[in-house]
């Protein structure tokens, strides 16, 4: 692909018609094989290993990786159209992406798993996309053996005196057949990935090849990368940011990704120091932490000629601030789903700080389209649903033939929120349709807390909404109406949520009700509740607001 600013190139035609007919019948494995012979010795990946350190792997040596960790995956039965679930925190990110273009060389399909969900979530995964291993650490086998008996596939076998079966493929290791190459097809299912929605049961997205690349074409070319770009983001491996939205953003433009580990704000700074990073992407909440250490700091950031941020909005002061501390860098905001490849609208550098808080355009090589409950496009100004069309797109969800056909419908995605378009043409976010809390670029389903609340003796009721959070967007309250003569604390309560949730989705806010605001069909009206409840006239009794631990974000938060 050319080397020319990848967002001027969507805007002609002749230019984007090229970059689409590039990718034609195309798979993720061919794209890197074609990288490795056109640029060789370019940097594509630097990520973490399991065994310690950081490995920086050039487009060369990522292709016979992958080709290596294909064939072990051959030799442990593994084959076309098999799940490979990876368990693996970013502190293994170098084993995490091999795993998934090992398994997309062969055919197979990655399915990342949440490192922070509570047991029942990940029993539901599981048991959900039945894989036949998962890769993982000996410290986390435990674990998965006590939800779901899989096979593993440990990457740290070796040191941890497991079995030889048990080992993942190490490429440095040739243990049978050096490479392998299997016969893929650009419509093959290549990840499943887990999102969450307005059920207590997340759904798992199924992207192919071509949808996979095509995401990284469109968040590319929004992104401005091009072939001198070192690419670095706060993104757990779990995530679409990872795989579809970084890895594929990169390689597409044929840049290098720089994987974060686990990290501290000050440790993230100096890896874009080291790493020469001229790209940096994380939400509004760990830039602002990041901020805050570069205020008290030194850190030499004058190669990042562009910063980028999503899964919520920028508050406009946060940006000012940020054009002050760092005035050499343009900002951009983009929005996604899972289902959109996250492909989806994009604020470009001219807009900000003025339109901050908006989701802005449609990004290159995407469609979009504010719709009323018949999938009619509503005048501008007035309020409906955003549609998403493009080739990103994803396939459906993963066996859950109802809800596909519900939110998929004729070649366009129903993404559930609610917009407008202002009178530049750019959209404005009003509500979430679906009712999922943003924490800190994390999204919690309400049902799912409540369902797991509505499990604890004494509690009569429960609504879960939204109220601000400073850093992170969003917090969760819960509103209860307690059983009579029951007497429940924050503390109790936050336990039991803690057994059967991931961490952020327990509440912080906890307000007992004598009842729930309802309409006359007896549906809790949370709009009402979270007026009420902003306004802090909802409480008869406020039962404490949780303590703050969890408050800092996790390094890996993000969209």
């Amino acid at each position: 692909m050319s080397t020319a600013n990848p967002a001027e190139m969507a805007q002609d035609p002749s230019q984007a018609e090229a970059a689409l007919r590039a990718l034609q019948g195309l798979t993720v494995p061919a794209l890197i094989e074609r990288r490795a012979r056109e640029m060789p010795f370019r940097i594509a990946l630097s990520a973490c290993s399991a065994a310690g350190g950081r490995d920086r792997l050039s487009y060369a040596q990522l292709a016979r990786a992958m080709r290596r960790v294909g064939a072990g995956l051959t030799l442990r039965q593994v084959g076309h159209g098999d799940r490979v679930a990876v368990y693996l925190g970013n502190n293994a990110g170098r084993e995490a992406v091999l795993t998934a273009l090992g398994c997309m060389a062969i055919g197979a399909v990655v399915v990342p798993l949440n490192t922070r969900s509570a047991p029942d979530e990940l029993r539901h995964a599981l048991e959900l996309v039945r894989p036949v291993a998962v890769v993982t650490t000996a410290e986390s086998a435990e674990r998965l053996r006590s939800v779901c008996a899989v096979p593993l596939m440990l990457v740290d076998a070796h040191a941890a005196g497991a079995a030889a079966s048990m080992a993942w493929p190490e490429p440095t290791i040739r243990s049978g057949p050096a490479e392998h190459r299997g016969t893929v097809a650009a419509q093959d299912a290549a990840c499943l990935l887990f999102t969450s929605g307005t059920t207590s049961r997340p759904k798992a997205v199924v992207h192919t090849h071509r949808s996979m690349l095509h995401a990284g074409l469109a968040m590319g070319s929004a992104l401005g990368l091009h072939q001198d770009d070192l690419y670095q983001g706060a993104f757990p491996f779990f995530t679409s940011s990872c795989l579809n939205l970084a890895c594929m953003s990169t390689w597409v433009h044929g840049s290098g990704f720089v994987m974060e580990g686990e990290l501290g704000n000050a440790d993230r700074l100096r890896l874009i120091e080291s790493e020469c990073t001229t790209v940096y992407h994380g939400v509004p909440s760990v830039l602002q932490f990041m901020l805050d250490e570069a205020e008290r700091g030194a850190y030499d950031l004058a190669r990042v000629r562009r910063v980028a941020y999503g899964g919520a909005a920028m508050p406009a002061s946060a940006i000012e601030r940020m054009a002050r501390q760092w005035p050499g860098m343009e900002q951009i905001h983009v929005w996604g789903m899972t289902e959109s490849g996250p492909a989806g609208a994009w604020l470009p550098p001219q807009w900000l700080p003025a339109k901050a808080g908006l989701m802005g355009q449609a990004m290159p090589y995407c469609e979009l389209q504010v719709c009323d409950a018949a999938g009619q496009p509503v005048p501008r100004g007035e309020i409906g649903e955003l549609c998403f069309r493009g080739p990103s797109l994803a396939a459906g969800y993963f066996e859950d033939e109802p809800a596909t056909a519900q939110a998929f419908r004729d070649g366009w995605l129903c993404s559930g929120d609610l917009v407008a378009e202002d009178e530049d043409g750019l959209l404005l976010f009003i509500d979430r349709k679906k009712d999922v809390i943003n924490r800190g670029g994390l999204k919690i389903s309400s049902a799912a807390v409540e369902s797991v609340l509505l499990r604890l003796p004494g509690v009569a009721e429960a609504a879960v909404v939204a109220v601000p959070h400073p850093v992170l967007g969003d917090d969760v309250a819960a509103c209860l109406v307690l059983a009579p003569g029951a007497v429940l604390d924050p503390q109790q309560l936050a336990a039991h949520c803690a057994q059967h949730l991931a961490d952020y989705a327990v509440p912080r806010h906890w307000i007992s009700l004598a009842a729930l605001p309802k309409n006359p069909m007896g549906k809790i009206l949370k709009r009402e509740l979270r007026e009420a409840v902003l306004a802090g006239t909802a409480a008869t009794t406020l039962l404490a607001t949780a303590p703050q631990a969890n408050d800092k974000v996790n390094p890996q938060e993000t969209t």
